[in-house]
């Protein structure tokens, strides 16, 4: 064990990747106030964990290891000195991932006040699941991202899961001081996660910010809603202006949701339950126009895996008018959100990408920021994404290459000199049966499927047939037929391939490439 007097922003620790997992335990006069799992390695590290213990600043915190082990303390007040953040090897280049650590589910998305607000689950002490912080990043343009301190810590409620947020602009919390109208994020509180935790059940809880959304304060009488059933979790939380309440949608357990019910955000009523087959985890509830018409407005139901309902809801129950319907068809694409807050009727969302960024101090990203649409059409609604418009800010120039004919001898094949694209791909045909080939992955389209590695697709059978892809280091987003389909396709890009090509099995006429080179986000 070790004692010292907590006077620093940050502890620093060296984080090996393949070392044993050791638990630190944080003590203030005897009494356990954190709890941390980390791979310890004072002898090899591969990297340095910076924990942040402002919290306990001007205590005397004594640290002990198990199993038990050497400590040393290194204290600090600056994060990352003299650190290649951001052009790493493998280090996304247009999807925004963490400074260091580990990244999973979006949580916490509004806008306010000019900025959008994106938090995410977080392990600031390595780089797998564990230790369940919120990290915080804000952008002005949903593009270039700054990275904040961890808005929400594990307490002895729990280490911190998923959630929601949602701007107080009528105050009817009461939480309101000074200019700033109150920020309320809903989180889960996830009992016996840790050894602080030890005991506690999984429970619902806020916290809230008075300064506009910079930094957050735990409310004094969490949880705001006790445990329901099991591992209930994940907390959703929308305005609903015909019954001016607030409307919680939340998973319990196996492929069930509930639907709760507040005037206030802190006392929910309990209401419908939803079941939604094949599916769990990570609901979204809220209202979309169909077409664009602000007078013709249903409700969209949706899950992690991009499952959804669409139906109408008359502020205290959801009629479901379609079947389960499916967006994403990839396997690296989870746990779905939209933002809050927003002003202009567009409805914006992002996805966490599961795919493993292998030897890096820092692991997962998230997919492009989309907006979302309903269509009808043929009597039929379904939920579209597209990459949202402001990616056109990040284009180097544009190549539109037009009206050819290809077949399996004359076909296509464009030299690419950047690392990352926006390409958009009509083709006219009758029956698809062609090859998209890119930085060695091979997109097969087929018939009424596209099939990309071992996932697939549906495509629309008619005269054309439209494709874009968003392209990163690590992987590409395709949106197929205006994003009534999605995949997030993981892979390591191989440079050495620099080539798109066409390749069909017969005459294809392609209508038109667009072909954008795209700067990184982490360029200014």
């Amino acid at each position: 064990m070790i004692s010292f007097l907590c006077d620093s922003k940050y502890l620093v620790f060296p984080v090996g990747y393949n070392s044993t997992s050791k638990k630190l335990l944080f003590l203030c006069e005897g009494e356990l106030v954190f709890d941390l799992d980390i791979n310890l390695d004072y002898k090899n590290p591969d990297f340095f964990s910076y924990i942040n213990v402002e919290r306990f600043n001007g205590r005397t915190i004594s640290i002990a290891s198990q199993p038990e082990m050497h400590l040393e303390i290194e204290k600090s007040d600056i994060k990352y000195e003299n650190e290649n953040l951001y052009s790493e090897k493998y280090r996304p280049q247009i999807h925004f991932s963490a400074k260091r650590g580990w990244l999973n589910d979006p949580n916490g998305l509004f806008f306010y006040n000019g900025k959008y607000h994106l938090f995410f689950q977080h392990n600031p002490a390595g780089c797998q699941w564990g230790n369940m912080h919120w990290g915080h990043a804000v952008s002005s343009d949903l593009l270039h991202w700054e990275e904040l301190e961890c808005a929400l810590y594990p307490d002895c409620l729990g280490t911190v899961f998923s959630g929601s947020a949602v701007v107080d602009y009528h105050n009817v919390t009461g939480l309101k001081q000074g200019s700033h109208y109150p920020v309320i994020l809903f989180y889960t509180a996830a009992g016996g996660s840790s050894l602080l935790s030890e005991g506690q059940k999984f429970t619902q809880c806020m916290a809230y910010s008075i300064d506009g959304g910079n930094t957050f304060i735990p409310y004094e009488n969490n949880p705001i809603i006790d445990n329901i059933i099991g591992g209930n979790r994940d907390p959703k939380v929308e305005y609903d202006s015909v019954s001016g309440r607030y409307i919680m949608a939340l998973y319990l357990d196996k492929n069930d949701f509930m639907l709760l019910y507040s005037k206030n955000l802190i006392n929910w009523e309990k209401g419908q339950v939803i079941n939604l087959p094949c599916d769990a985890e990570c609901p979204d509830f809220y209202p979309l126009a169909i077409n664009g018409n602000p007078k013709n407005v249903k409700w969209v139901f949706s899950t992690a895996s991009d499952k959804y309902l669409v139906g109408s809801f008359d502020g205290n129950c959801f009629k479901p008018e379609t079947e389960v319907w499916q967006l994403h068809y990839g396997k690296n694409s989870y746990a779905v959100q939209t933002w809050s807050g927003m002003v202009n009727g567009r409805k914006l969302r992002i996805t966490w990408n599961t795919f493993e960024i292998p030897g890096r101090p820092f692991n997962k990203c998230m997919t492009f920021p989309c907006e979302m649409t309903l269509k009808s059409e043929n009597n039929e609604l379904s939920l579209c994404t597209n990459p949202i418009r402001e990616i056109e800010k990040l284009y180097k120039n544009t190549v539109i290459l037009k009206d050819l004919t290809i077949d399996q001898y004359t076909q296509l094949s464009y030299d690419l000199q950047d690392e990352c694209y926006d390409i958009i791909l009509i083709l006219k045909a009758t029956e698809y049966s062609f090859d998209v080939r890119i930085f060695g992955v091979n997109i097969r389209c087929e018939q009424n499927q596209l099939s990309v590695f071992d996932c697939k697709a549906p495509l629309k059978f008619q005269d054309k047939i439209s494709l874009r892809l968003l392209i990163d280091r690590t992987g590409i987003d395709i949106f197929i037929d205006d994003g009534s389909a999605f995949l997030s396709v993981g892979a390591l890009m191989d440079y050495n391939l620099n080539r798109l090509e066409i390749v069909p099995t017969d005459t294809r006429f392609v209508e038109q490439i667009n072909i954008s080179p795209l700067k990184s986000i982490w360029e200014r």
